[in-house]
């Protein structure tokens, strides 16, 4: 019997550089992006303009989140054994 080979440990990536961080980041910036318009339209309809200014800012604000999440999305690590299992399959 020869000598076993003694296993590396993966090395341990940051949760907020992973693909599963950025992927929530973004998700989170549509749902609130989504629920701006919505108020937005509903403040226009009964016009409630304060609510309008402020839905229409939160808007402007999650669209701009958007970009920015989906810029820093390609620039996120995927761990290296989770690349090997997408090679396999």
């Amino acid at each position: 019997m020869g000598r076993l080979r003694i296993k590396k440990k993966e090395a341990v990536l940051p949760f907020r550089e992973t693909l599963a961080y950025r992927t929530l980041l973004l998700a989170g910036s549509v749902v609130v992006f989504i629920v701006a318009l919505y108020v937005m339209v509903g403040a226009l309809i009964a016009k409630i303009t304060m609510s309008f200014i402020i839905s229409a800012v939160i808007g402007v604000a999650a669209a701009f989140a958007i970009f920015y999440n989906l810029d820093h999305l390609r620039s996120a690590k995927i761990p290296q054994r989770t690349l090997k299992r997408m090679k396999r399959r």
